[in-house]
């Protein structure tokens, strides 16, 4: 990726399991838990990817991709409880689901924008708190339309999927993945011209 930023994508699957869409909260509750002692590990990571990209101006390989993992993990349960997704998330299965999330392969990046990463990510940062709102009440809208119709509505599937991508490229970017600040815009899709 040529531009650095996180890519998303989703299977774009509309239909929902109303059982499913009813039992989310307990359902996801284990994700939640795996999540956390993930997070209390990628906090000291960070710090160290951030001397790491200080000294080197690349992250080390393992941090890239224990971070990454970590990133698609989180991306792929909260599309799921938020119903962008049909299928149950896996810890160790990161790359093997319909949200697919693709990172930059190790980028070198600016020692400068490094250094003051966290005070440069604060608008970003709170806009994505702001796309994190949107996306609550979206789907809580798609939690409604999914247990009367058995399937969520292209709209909400896309504002969704728009608040996910916008949280993952922040993200990525306050946890040193890559050097591209979020855009509100998505990224270029590139087909194969024949």
């Amino acid at each position: 990726m040529a531009d650095g930023r996180v890519r998303v994508e989703t299977d774009g699957l509309l239909r929902r399991r109303r059982l499913a869409v009813l039992l989310r909260a307990p359902l996801v509750v284990p994700h939640y838990i795996v999540l956390s002692i993930w997070t209390a590990l990628v906090v000291p990571a960070v710090a160290i990817a951030w001397i790491a990209l200080l000294i080197e101006g690349r992250l080390p390989s393992f941090l890239h991709r224990f971070l990454g993992a970590f990133l698609r993990y989180e991306g792929q349960v909260t599309a799921w409880f938020d119903l962008l997704s049909t299928s149950y998330p896996h810890p160790l299965h990161t790359r093997e689901h319909p949200i697919r999330v693709e990172l930059p392969d190790r980028p070198l990046q600016p020692r400068l924008v490094t250094l003051f990463r966290l005070p440069l990510a604060l608008p970003a940062v709170i806009l994505a708190s702001a796309f994190g709102v949107v996306l609550t009440i979206a789907s809580v809208a798609a939690w409604f339309v999914a247990l009367v119709l058995g399937r969520t509505t292209a709209g909400l599937q896309e504002l969704g999927t728009f608040c996910l991508r916008y949280q993952l490229e922040t993200q990525a970017y306050v946890t040193l993945l890559t050097f591209a600040y979020p855009r509100l815009a998505p990224p270029e899709v590139t087909t194969a011209r024949e």
